[in-house]
């Protein structure tokens, strides 16, 4: 007689597939919605002035050893056939946080030689540097989890902080000051919840314990992610950095961009790659297919908003087709460096690590002309995603999509130009 486990129906792998989809994008986009919500918010309660540019500025310092320690070189690494060791993970483990504390501490010192963080804006240096240290905790554990094909704990890993922060947002302060410290509060106890909640889940412990103990031999590997990962990240740390050098607000106005094309990319690929590609599919078919539709419909839907802007406020229209780019670029980057890390050599890597300084570079060198101004920081961050989704997309032998990233590459380089004449 058959045990009940074995007469009850599976769902089809097709349909747990679709549901888990679904879930993704959903729960992502509910998450970037606060998120853009509560950035919004707070320019509508306090402006953008240098308690904003602070805030920012010392935010993205801190996700920078996430990006690369974590997502940049932990997660390839994962999924690549040259697997981490459980050694390896734990190490990063503690030491991404302490990175991301020194780095948002340099940040700060960075912000006061530069005159930009007075004694009134000192406490939000500190609270930055906890919400920093936690993010980390968390995103350690929901990219372990992303790794195995469950998206749900990364495509909502900033709900609980963003929400808190919103919710704190809609009381009245005296001071803009004021209001971003304890919006920062309500990020550290967002994220705090957060990582109790993931902890006793065990959110990750099994990727990290199925992880193998030891290496036959050395590899190069890790060297290689993290030589993308670091100069990747480090020219976007860069080119924020030159956002300072702009009048008051541009750091601000500079990262509401950042955040808007995130959330595109997050809502989009983030929430629904980690399903077609992970440690156990074995074709980048699903991938490349995934890559076409979410483009068309990228390019559909920025034609449409460009149309809108340049109908009601014409002086935008630069900015908007820059934006426009920008989507496009992202979401085939973020598509085409998983599919890479899967399916490529990591020595792969090195097609896109001459890609970044080379726009980085072009960057600082338009930093003293009379045209220097923040579309040309929006056109350098498009151009990283842009050259980098090419590049790739050439080694994985997409020539379609190879094409069409090389000509939003050469529209971006155009706009860069005009900009600087």
């Amino acid at each position: 007689m058959k045990s009940k486990t074995q007469t009850r129906p599976r769902p089809p792998r097709r349909a747990l597939v679709a549901k888990s989809i679904v879930r993704g994008p959903a729960l992502s986009l509910g998450s970037q919605l606060i998120g853009l919500a509560q950035l919004l918010v707070l320019l509508w309660r306090v402006g953008a002035n240098e308690s904003t540019d602070a805030y920012f500025y010392l935010f993205n310092i801190g996700m920078l050893p996430i990006q690369i320690v974590i997502v940049g070189v932990m997660y390839p690494l994962l999924l690549n056939d040259d697997k981490i060791t459980r050694r390896a993970i734990k190490r990063l483990r503690w030491l991404t946080p302490l990175l991301c504390s020194l780095l948002v501490a340099a940040g700060a010192g960075w912000l006061y030689i530069s005159e930009r963080l007075g004694p009134d804006l000192a406490p939000i240096a500190v609270a930055s540097l906890v919400n920093a240290t936690l993010q980390a905790r968390v995103w350690f554990r929901a990219v372990t989890a992303e790794a195995a094909g469950n998206p749900r704990w990364i495509s909502g890993v900033a709900l609980p902080a963003n929400f808190l922060a919103l919710l704190i947002l809609l009381f009245p302060f005296s001071s803009a000051p004021s209001a971003v410290l304890f919006m920062i509060c309500g990020l550290i106890i967002g994220n705090s919840v957060l990582l109790v909640v993931m902890a006793r889940l065990r959110v990750g412990d099994e990727v990290v314990r199925l992880s193998p103990r030891s290496k036959a031999q050395r590899s190069s590997a890790s060297l290689w992610f993290l030589g993308k990962a670091g100069i990747g990240y480090v020219g976007l740390t860069v080119l924020q950095s030159l956002a300072v050098l702009l009048p008051a607000s541009a750091v601000t106005l500079l990262n509401l961009a950042v955040k808007i094309v995130g959330s595109i990319s997050a809502t989009l690929v983030n929430s629904v790659m980690p399903i077609l590609v992970h440690q156990k599919i074995d074709s980048p078919a699903a991938g490349r297919k995934f890559l076409r539709i979410l483009t068309a419909g990228l390019v559909i839907a920025s034609s449409l908003g460009i149309v809108g802007v340049a109908a009601y406020r014409p002086e935008l229209t630069v900015p908007a087709v820059c934006l426009s780019l920008w989507a496009v670029a992202s979401a085939a980057a973020g598509t085409a460096q998983r599919m890479s890390f899967r399916f490529l050599k990591p020595s792969a890597s090195r097609v896109t690590i001459l890609a970044v300084p080379v726009v980085v570079g072009f960057a600082l060198a338009s930093v003293n002309l009379p045209g220097f101004q923040l579309v040309v920081l929006l056109c350098a961050y498009a151009g990283v995603d842009a050259a980098t989704s090419t590049l790739l997309l050439v080694s994985l032998k997409d020539r379609l999509m190879s094409a069409i990233l090389g000509g939003v590459s050469a529209g971006l380089a155009g706009i860069w130009f005009f900009a600087l004449r």
